[in-house]
């Protein structure tokens, strides 16, 4: 991709910055502090409107929406872009979005019809005094059953010659309206296609929402409240004061404070960005003790060498220590402490004679090394109570080069996890490979520890096959040669039903994975229709259709239109046109969509950024047309035991819908956004029934038809006459019989028979894995429809689509 780079000169500087009369020009030769008015000149920036503007000093630049669409099309002035200064150079944008969030992701809304969530460009000031630059946007937030709004006041400062950038919102509740009760209010942050960390204190990092982290009472994890994106050469924290709950996953990450917003009363949230020129986070909890002088820091340096004696340069140096969280009734359903965790803290990079130096809170760590191509160090306990020198020997990694067969001996595309080894930098490549598509062959850098390695290679594993693990130990420098076999345990393909995860992000916006990754992580998942579907965006939709086309896999072309209040899948998009925008209403959305010809999806439609979560406050959220999509996503978070759990009140608003005659279908979707993480892409998938050649059109008529169910496991094959999708026609008193077989490579647990949103039966098994032939028999006496909901032996659920019953009386 071609950069664009911009140089300050003293000239360009004052034509550029013909600001508003709130907004002003730096004036010394030294770059101190200076506005820039209209397109970003940060490299590869977003904020390209003429509204915008760019602040900046000798060491950071910072662009804000003021014309442009905040990423998310949440509140408008929020940050688009940030950069490191260097030589009077902007240098390239290194996140996707920072911004101030007043109840999770839940945006406001529209009040007495008025849009809250564009701020008029007046109520975003800009104003500069000697010594720093403050950016004040003047907002509000309204959710129904509130008489008033919120008045929220968000201040971002600039100073000179610093890497930070100060954050304060200012949030009042007029008297004598309601409470805003429970609100998780804070900062978030989310990458542009890189790696994130943090909390400190949560861990592992698994996608969640409501964890008690940081100043909780229960927690006190006093080095928890920074989150960090993090590429090879930079690292972006936001760090927020008090912070003590978390939402999260690979693409984003968002510090709150938990509390009840009173009537008549004022909250502040105070924090700071931090951007550090070098991939590492030593230098965030330093600024710690910059802001507090009295904490007891102590120096700790040291050198890394290999095992003939050189230094290694750009090794990374990780700080471990014990840490705590705490489950939550939001997050897991009950609370529960977790303590005593030991994790990564900070990490610090090695300089060209690998040396490294940095100050650390005084306390117990554990230590060790990391460095492409070479076996992680042994871990070294250090109780720091004053300054420390340690030191490093890293030996030479090994190499392993796997081919994955079939049954039959033919090759087949594969996914390969390493374990028994410590990976805490992602930008060194991490723990999981796939298969090269053209040779069929993984090939790996590994390390060489003492311990014995774990080797689990996979291939549509938990659907149609169960994965193979290789056990070895390693030595330095050995090419560890394999060629495993992975036996088809279920057949689909062969039966006419094909799989796909039409719900996948690449590495546009807050995605991190590169494309071709994501076109072999989908081969590897067993998929067979391939899909790419960004957030407003097609941009990489013509490279997935030409990779899809080179493996003989059709490709379904897709686009999630993310407005604030609710995101939508628009699949059969046409990549060629220009994206829908997400300033349309919801039933313009899905007109938009149908003039495609494309398929729209109402995507996770309870969480805080779903439609029907946020419905009552969308402005013409119930307008006719509001209602006219085609399919409704259920994700891998299914728990049908949980009436609050997101994917069961979208199952139930499918069922009020076919209870109401409307052909609204399931589909389902990863929403994954690292193809290397455990949201893989096709942990939830659907298959669907072609009777024909599998293409675009064939899968995306059967999806439209029903004809298809939703899985993390069971394999579904209904008998003729028991179509999901299908219609039958009985005459009243007569019995309907539907059949269908069912397996799962986990084994069978249960299989129960919904109707008109209740189960009105239900059969166990005991975890056989052999086919099952199921038998259903009923005699309605009006119209109605039945579903089946199975579950397999690992307690993963597969659920269909109706099929419909028409009583002739």
């Amino acid at each position: 991709m071609k950069r664009r780079e911009f140089l300050i000169g003293t000239a360009g500087l004052l034509a550029a910055t013909a600001l508003p009369t709130v907004c002003f020009a730096g004036t010394s030769p030294a770059f101190p502090l200076g506005v820039v008015k209209g397109p970003t000149p940060i490299d590869q920036g977003m904020a390209i409107h003429e509204k915008d503007f760019t602040i900046y000093n000798g060491k950071i630049a910072v662009s804000f929406a003021v014309g442009s669409n905040n990423y998310w099309n949440m509140t408008s002035g929020s940050i688009l872009d940030v950069a490191v200064m260097k030589d009077g150079k902007f240098g390239t944008d290194l996140v996707n979005d920072i911004e101030f969030l007043n109840d999770l992701w839940s945006a406001t809304g529209s009040y007495n019809d008025e849009d809250l969530l564009h701020v008029p460009h007046q109520d975003i000031l800009c104003k500069q005094d000697k010594d720093k630059i403050v950016v004040t946007v003047n907002s509000r937030y309204w959710t129904k059953g509130h008489t008033l709004p919120l008045k929220v006041t968000i201040e971002y400062t600039l100073e000179a010659d610093k890497n930070y950038i100060g954050l304060k919102t200012t949030v009042h509740n007029p008297a004598g309206n309601e409470a805003y009760e429970n609100m998780y209010s804070g900062y978030s942050l989310s990458t542009l296609a890189a790696s994130m960390y943090g909390p400190f204190g949560y861990y592992p990092d698994l996608k969640a929402t409501g964890i008690a982290i940081g100043a909780d009472k229960d927690v006190q994890e006093r080095f928890g409240d920074f989150i960090v994106t993090y590429g090879k050469d930079y690292a972006v924290a936001v760090q927020v004061d008090g912070a003590n709950a978390y939402k999260g996953s690979s693409g984003y990450k968002d510090l709150y404070v938990l509390r009840t917003i009173e009537p008549g009363k004022t909250y502040e949230y105070t924090g700071e960005i931090i951007v550090v020129d070098k991939g590492e986070t030593a230098p965030i909890l330093e600024r710690y003790k910059e802001k507090d002088p009295s904490l007891p820091f102590a120096l700790v340096q040291g050198q890394v060498k290999d095992s003939s004696g050189k230094p290694v340069p750009g090794a990374f140096v990780i700080i471990s220590k014990e840490g705590a969280y705490k489950e939550t009734v939001k997050s897991h359903g009950a609370e529960a402490v977790k303590k005593d965790i030991l994790q990564p803290l900070v990490w610090k990079m090695t300089d060209a004679k690998g040396k490294f130096s940095m100050r650390l809170p005084q306390g117990n760590y554990s230590t060790h090394v990391e460095a492409k191509g070479y076996t992680p160090s042994g871990s070294q306990l250090m109780a720091l109570t004053a300054d420390q020198k340690v030191q490093f020997t890293v030996k030479d990694g090994a190499k392993a080069v796997f081919k994955v067969v079939n049954e039959k001996g033919e090759p087949i595309h594969a996914k390969m996890k390493v374990e028994g080894t410590t990976s805490t930098v992602k930008t060194l490549g991490g723990t999981v490979f796939f298969s090269d598509p053209k040779t069929y062959e993984i090939r790996a850098d590994i390390p060489a520890p003492e311990n014995e390695l774990t080797f689990t290679i996979t291939h549509g594993s938990d659907f149609e096959s169960l994965p193979a693990v290789v056990k070895k130990t390693v030595t330095p420098k050995e090419v560890l040669k394999k060629t495993i076999t992975i036996p088809t345990a279920i057949q689909t393909s062969s039966r006419k039903w094909y799989s796909a995860d039409i719900h996948q992000h690449s590495d546009i916006g807050d995605g991190a994975t590169p494309i071709k990754e994501l076109h072999k992580g989908q081969l590897a998942a067993g998929l067979v229709c391939l899909a790419v579907s960004d957030h407003d965006s097609v941009g990489n939709n013509a490279e997935m259709e030409k990779l899809a086309k080179s493996t003989g896999n059709p490709f379904l072309s897709s686009l999630e239109v993310s407005p604030g209040w609710g995101h939508w899948g628009i699949l059969g998009v046409d990549h060629k046109q220009k994206p829908i925008s997400p300033d349309l209403t919801p039933a313009e959305i899905i007109k938009a969509g149908h003039a495609m010809g494309a398929l729209v999806v109402m995507n996770h439609p309870y969480t805080d950024y779903g439609f029907l979560h946020n419905r009552d406050g969308v402005k013409d959220g119930y307008a006719p047309g509001s209602d006219d999509f085609d399919l409704l996503e259920i994700q891998s978070t299914i728990d049908l035991t949980d009436p609050k759990n997101m994917d069961k009140r979208a199952l139930d608003a499918a069922m009020d819908y076919w209870n109401k005659g409307k052909k609204i279908y399931l589909s389902s979707g990863s929403d994954q956004h690292d193809v290397t993480s455990i949201l893989y892409p096709g942990i939830i998938r659907t298959y669907a029934y072609v009777d024909g050649k599998v293409s675009p059109k064939s899968y995306m008529a059967a999806l439209k038809a029903g004809n298809s169910y939703v899985t993390m496991g069971p394999v579904i094959t209904p008998a003729a006459g028991s179509m999901f999708g299908s219609t039958r026609t009985i005459k009243a008193g007569e019995t309907v019989t539907l059949s269908t077989e069912l397996q799962a490579v986990h084994g069978l647990k249960s299989i129960e028979v919904y109707s008109e949103g209740k189960p009105v039966s239900k059969k166990e098994f005991s975890d056989t894995k052999d086919a099952v032939t199921y038998t259903f028999e009923a005699a309605p006496q009006k119209d109605t429809w039945y579903n089946f909901v199975v579950m397999d032996g690992k307690g993963r659920y597969a659920v269909t689509n109706p099929v419909w019953v028409e009583v002739k009386k």
